[in-house]
């Protein structure tokens, strides 16, 4: 008997999704061999397939038949929560573009979906930032183009699906001669060849016995399903909470547990499913208008149903408690929040222990599911719902997760960061150096190289490389550049071709498949650079192989200041110059790293607005240690280590001991600047400004000796509260002060704190600092800082307007000042005079 379909409806339609779905799981391996890439962990077909299955679990649950509309809801959003890798991803919006052509047609035609494919088509190509034609783009591009050129017959959708099952069959055969990599391999293209197992899926929907018979189990299943909530509502011997309350919140963004608890307790019977555009609820209450207010709070309410179950049979029309859920992960997340603060990274890693390596090394969250098991949109969105920090730093650490986590991050309320991290080992690097900037950060990983080794699994040509199945291949940095016979051969190539005389450090995680003989001569790296290995377990890939090397153009010397200088990323933007924080007490027991975990805005506020009173800490010998050694092993031969006055602080000392505990006591060099915040930051800079231009240890330090009493820094309080609470100065002092209107100038001499003048007020303060530039005899470097209100800012403000007048001024820019000094000081502005020729 000849079949012939007029119209999709909603019932029809989920029938072809879930065909499709079937059918492409079907054929996931032989898309998965199709991969350009001989690698073991070829993923298309798995990562297309396990994104259609999400919207297949969904549809084979619901408990009622949805309109067209509910269902093209349920799949957009089950779609797009289950897309995985860059080939999931892109079918999620070809998927969801169709959707939104026939969403608002409960019966669409097929001149309804010849528009459909063409939506499709322009979601897909809107969705890739450089489209690549010989890819499954081009495959979906020629269906909307072939749909659109259709004469068939348009009141029949069997002779349709045909036709488009062999117009992508046709387009598919065609990928090779529009990108050459396709071609070099022999292969076509895998999300292209997609594309067309899910057309294909159409149509078995409609001819094929099996999928057909398998089809009308799953409708006469939700028949059931639908039965037995229509039974349980009218065997009611004894009714509780008598009124049945459904509706629907247009909102989806919300806490939906919170929610829950909250209404929970006025009933029973209750079930909540959320989208991200809505929540549906339905509960059996005594106080259903309660229930509506709760709800009204959280967005606006519509379909509001409420039938009274003593007076007529109750119908539970809802959908199971989980229908809109996406299938749980079944991928581990990782937490450690202790490393949030103020950034939290959050990794995509293959297993335990190479997440457990990530957390280690200062990330916030692993979420296991790498190589071969890319995650879904959901699983990243869990993972970032269990980092306790706003803002986050996704590492993908893997092309085919990129499009996903992006997605993620794209959804969520966080400020969230995606790094298109490649490798396990790079996205690693990142977290080892996450106090670097991104600049930074990007000249590093382009200077260094992750070594990926496997196994090739066919015969294929990869850039002119001729590799046969067996062969052992590595991946640099992404791309096959290497092969050999043998594992240990191949080691042997890195080795020769990539360990050079700027390597600095290799690390390695050792795979479940490598052998003795080839560890062995890894090790022997560790003869003469520093080399370490861990056990990582990985699958497939033999080792990772991370190689750092060290920038030729890096100067010999490093510069080490602590945070009281009051540096900013800006100022040190191109010196080799790191900075050791010291500590802050505030809100309780909380300590927070200066400049790391608070910026000085947040100190300011919490100081003035909260009324906090911070206690200071200094760094740990062992920070300073660590320091010094992650420098060394960056390739510095020495380091200059400058920090504030031993008269004000205990920094020094610490930086003394962490001298003492390293290996290489003879290359550090502790200078006691006698001095702080902008002038301790002037003597830092132009100190790494020197050992840029190669100037000798021996030069630089002289100039330092010379130099950091030169600089006269002088500062005006708010009020002498804050000195007084840190004991710098006696309550008896403070309470004269205060009654006297008596303003102390205050300044840095000799590498403390002592009074320049005592000034009656303001004016009185403001006119002794300007007697002071104008009485300068020879020309000087002037810095103007402030910290606190407005009102310090404007003084600091007029400094520089009343220095401009004088000609003989260098006027090198203003400093904010810190939560060290502001600690002690509370609102505070000043200046620092030097002379220029000395």
């Amino acid at each position: 008997m000849d079949i012939k379909v007029n119209v999709l409806n909603a019932m029809r339609m989920t029938k072809l999704l879930i065909a499709a779905s079937r059918w492409l799981s079907r054929h996931a391996d032989i898309l998965n061999d199709l991969n350009v890439y001989p690698v073991p962990d070829g993923d298309t077909g798995t990562n297309m397939s396990m994104t259609l299955q999400s919207v297949e679990n969904q549809l084979i649950k619901l408990s009622y038949e949805p309109d067209m509309e509910e269902l093209c809801d349920t799949v957009s959003e089950a779609i797009l929560l289950g897309a995985r890798g860059n080939s999931g991803t892109i079918l999620s919006q070809i998927i969801q573009g169709f959707l939104d052509g026939i969403r608002d047609k409960e019966e669409a035609t097929v001149e309804d979906t010849i528009a459909a494919f063409e939506l499709a088509r322009a979601k897909a190509y809107k969705a890739v930032s450089n489209p690549v034609e010989g890819t499954m783009l081009t495959v979906i591009r020629r269906v909307a183009e072939g749909a659109k050129a259709y004469e068939g017959d348009k009141n029949d959708f069997v002779p349709f699906l045909i036709y488009l099952k062999n117009v992508a069959a046709e387009a598919v055969e065609e990928t090779p001669k529009l990108l050459s990599k396709l071609k070099e391999a022999g292969v076509v293209d895998a999300g292209g060849k997609g594309i067309f197992y899910i057309l294909e899926g159409f149509e078995k929907s409609i001819s094929d016995p099996q999928m057909l018979e398998d089809l009308e189990r799953i409708v006469q299943s939700q028949a059931k399903r639908q039965e037995r909530l229509d039974a349980n509502a009218v065997i009611m011997e004894e009714i509780k909470f008598k009124y049945c309350t459904e509706f629907i919140i247009e909102n989806g963004k919300f806490d939906l547990d919170s929610y829950k608890a909250e209404i929970g307790v006025l009933g029973d019977s209750m079930v909540c499913a959320q989208t991200s555009k809505k929540t549906k609820t339905h509960i059996h209450t005594n106080n259903p208008g309660l229930v509506l207010e709760i709800a009204g709070k959280l967005g606006n309410l519509s379909n509001i149903k409420i039938d009274n179950m003593e007076l007529q049979q109750h119908k539970n029309m809802m959908f199971a408690d989980d229908a809109y859920k996406v299938e749980e992960s079944k991928n581990k997340i990782l937490v450690r929040n202790e490393n949030s603060r103020p950034v939290a990274y959050f990794a995509i890693a293959d297993n335990k222990e190479i997440g457990e390596l990530f957390l280690n090394s200062g990330a916030s969250a692993a979420l296991l599911g790498g190589q071969t098991q890319n995650p879904s949109v959901a699983d990243i969105e869990e993972g970032l719902k269990k980092i306790e920090a706003q803002s986050v730093v996704i590492l993908p650490n893997n092309k085919n997760i990129i499009s996903s986590a992006k997605i993620a991050a794209e959804r969520s309320d966080k400020d969230v960061t995606v790094l298109e991290t490649t490798s396990m080992l790079g996205g690693l690097y990142i977290v080892k150096n996450k106090e670097l900037n991104m600049e930074k950060l990007a000249k590093n990983l382009n200077r260094n190289s992750s070594v990926e080794i496997t196994k090739a699994v066919r015969n294929t040509k990869v850039n002119n490389l001729e590799i046969n199945e067996g062969d052992f291949i590595a991946m640099i940095n992404g791309k096959i550049k290497e092969k050999a016979s043998s594992l240990s051969e191949l080691v042997e190539i890195i080795k020769e071709n990539y360990i050079t005389e700027y390597t600095l450090n290799v690390f390695v995680s050792v795979g479940k498949d490598a052998d003795k003989e080839s560890l062995a001569l890894l090790r022997e790296i560790g003869e003469e650079r520093s080399y370490s290995d861990i056990e990582g377990n990985q699958n497939n890939y033999h080792y990772y192989i991370y190689i750092e090397n060290r920038d030729p153009k890096l100067a010999e010397i490093a510069i080490v200041t602590d945070s009281t200088s009051d540096l900013t990323p800006e100022l040190i933007k191109d010196l080799d110059v790191e900075i050791v924080p010291l500590k802050i007490k505030l809100d309780g027991n909380n300590y927070y790293r200066e400049g790391v975990d608070i910026s000085k805005r947040e100190f300011w506020r919490k100081l003035l607005t909260e009324g906090q009173l911070p206690k200071t800490s200094q760094p740990s010998p062992a920070e300073f240690k660590a320091m010094y050694e992650k420098l060394f092993a960056k390739g510095y031969k020495k380091i200059i280590s400058i920090h504030i006055s031993g008269k004000l602080s205990g920094t020094q000392q610490a930086a003394r001991v962490g001298k003492g505990m390293t290996s290489r006591e003879g290359d550090i060099a502790i200078i006691d600047s006698k001095t702080t915040t902008f002038a301790l930051g002037h003597i830092v800079t132009e100190a790494a400004k020197l050992a840029k231009e190669r100037k000798s240890f021996k030069e630089i330090i002289d100039w330092i000796e010379e130099t950091k009493e030169s600089m006269k820094v002088y500062f005006v309080v708010k009020d002498l509260e804050f000195l007084q609470k840190g004991g710098r100065i006696g309550r008896a002092s403070a309470v004269v002060g205060g009654i006297l209107k008596l303003k102390p100038v205050l300044k840095v001499e000799n590498g403390e704190v002592s009074v320049e003048a005592k000034a009656i007020g303001e004016r009185g303060a403001m006119l002794h600092m300007e007697k002071l530039l104008k009485n300068s005899k020879n020309s000087i470097i002037l810095y103007t800082a402030w910290g606190g209100t407005q009102s310090e800012l404007a003084n600091a403000d007029a400094l520089r307007n009343a220095a401009e007048k004088i000609k003989r001024v260098d006027y090198r820019g203003r400093v904010e000042i810190g939560a060290t000094l502001g600690s002690h000081t509370g609102p505070v502005y000043g200046m620092g005079v030097m002379d220029k020729i000395r």
